[in-house]
């Protein structure tokens, strides 16, 4: 893929961009029209779940026939792309990848199925990336915000305005880590339940005084659980549109946690608005999300509907320094 722009004058000139994000608990590729002031429309979206997490947690390296399908997945993701036209291939790797005891060698492989390297972003550049999304979905300016990503591998914090990211953190909380872990029967065990928060508890217990210090008045989520909560709230006749997102309260959460924590997997998968790739993972993501704002003392989450692929193209415009900052 040549990275040109698309070949329109005027202020409205825009790239054909796409952004692989080779994740933890999926392969997600997106390929969006993207205008130099940072407008984003989505053209075309793909998901291959692979589950990387899980398979770290347990061995800490990607056995071979898992690292092939990877491979092939990725290579069968590029070819999407070009279908859709795009001109310019971001493929970025986060907490499963950059994990693995055989990272380097899967990595290389990867980046010879895509004709281009892979970026393995650490955790502070994933929050980062992730704050400037919800910078630019939902105006700031200089309220401060709590930016939280929850992913496959692992939880990302970040607080900041419309300016800057002024502290940022990156946990080993991911949904698929977690569940693989701990969430070893369905329905949950109440001594599961338990141990998911007391796993949440223990690593925020570390920044927790950080958060409250800086007093953010906006706490922001994002990730496919947060999603995929916010569309089972949504069709349960809860939360809020809003700009950017959905806005959920704590104790809409809380109960939706409960109720997916009880309920067996065909219960779930007859739940409106559950997709069948998500319905084992979301119990635990859902006690995840509630103990955070449980321990945060957070009384609503907006759900944002952009996230990290649309931070890696606002960087790739040159909208984003690497501070997370607006340029």
């Amino acid at each position: 893929m040549a990275d040109r722009r698309v070949r329109r004058k005027g202020p409205d000139a825009k790239l054909r961009v796409a952004v692989l994000d080779l994740g933890s608990t999926s392969f997600h590729l997106l390929v969006a029209d993207a205008s130099p002031t940072g407008e984003i429309e989505r053209v075309v979206r793909r998901r291959v779940m692979l589950r990387l997490g899980a398979t770290i947690a347990a061995e800490g390296a990607i056995p071979k026939p898992i690292a092939s399908r990877a491979i092939e997945s990725a290579r069968a993701l590029r070819r999407v792309a070009e279908q859709a036209g795009a001109e310019k291939l971001l493929p970025v790797a986060t907490a499963a990848l950059r994990e693995a005891s055989n990272r380097a060698p899967l990595a290389d492989a990867i980046a010879r199925a895509l004709g281009r390297p892979v970026r393995m972003l650490s955790g502070i550049e994933e929050a980062r990336l992730i704050f400037a999304a919800f910078r630019h979905r939902i105006p700031l300016r200089d309220e401060v915000a709590l930016g939280m990503d929850l992913g496959g591998g692992s939880l990302e914090l970040a607080i900041g305005d419309g300016f800057e990211v002024q502290w940022e953190t990156t946990l080993p909380l991911g949904v698929t880590r977690l569940h693989s872990e701990l969430a070893l029967h369905d329905p949950l065990k109440r001594r599961e339940h338990k141990e998911i928060e007391e796993r949440v508890e223990s690593h925020l217990a570390a920044c927790r005084k950080e958060v409250r210090a800086r007093s953010p008045k906006l706490p922001i989520a994002s990730g496919g659980t947060a999603r995929a909560l916010a569309r089972l709230a949504e069709q349960r006749g809860e939360g809020r549109a809003a700009n950017g997102g959905l806005r959920v309260r704590r104790d809409e959460l809380s109960q939706l946690a409960d109720d997916l924590a009880r309920a067996t997997h065909d219960e779930r998968l007859r739940m409106p608005g559950m997709k069948r790739n998500r319905a084992d993972l979301l119990p635990t993501g859902a006690v995840i999300l509630d103990t955070l704002m449980q321990h945060l003392s957070l009384r609503e989450l907006l759900i944002c509907d952009w996230g990290l692929r649309e931070g890696v193209i606002l960087e790739a415009l040159g909208l984003v320094d690497g501070r997370g900052s607006t340029r």
